[in-house]
């Protein structure tokens, strides 16, 4: 799903495509890359107490190689909430017709 439209409308409304990103959450996580996945539960940072189910630090997620990103984005989506573990998904992406992200490409 990474590489089709579902993965392309994912990371414009959660990162707007900014593998730098982060955002900073009031329990003090933080969201990282460019699909925002949160150092609560997936990735590795100044707390020794998270899960780290994706076994990464979370400054890996920062990286413009999205190799580590995408890895992790597929173990989220494999959860039994799977694209809906991502607000933005929900709110933006899910239902909607998706094909507009490649309207004037020649593909």
């Amino acid at each position: 799903w990474i590489s089709d439209l579902r993965g392309i409308c994912l990371a414009y409304f959660t990162s707007g495509f900014n593998t730098a990103a982060v955002d900073h959450e009031a329990d003090g996580s933080t969201n990282n890359g460019i699909f925002q996945i949160n150092s609560r539960k997936w990735c590795k940072n100044l707390n020794p107490e998270v899960p780290n189910l994706c076994q990464m630090y979370c400054s890996d997620l920062l990286n413009p190689n999205l190799k580590d990103t995408v890895i992790c984005a597929m173990k989220i989506a494999q959860q039994p909430q799977g694209l809906a573990s991502w607000e933005a998904w929900r709110r933006h992406c899910q239902g909607k017709d998706l094909s507009d992200w490649v309207d004037g490409c020649d593909l």
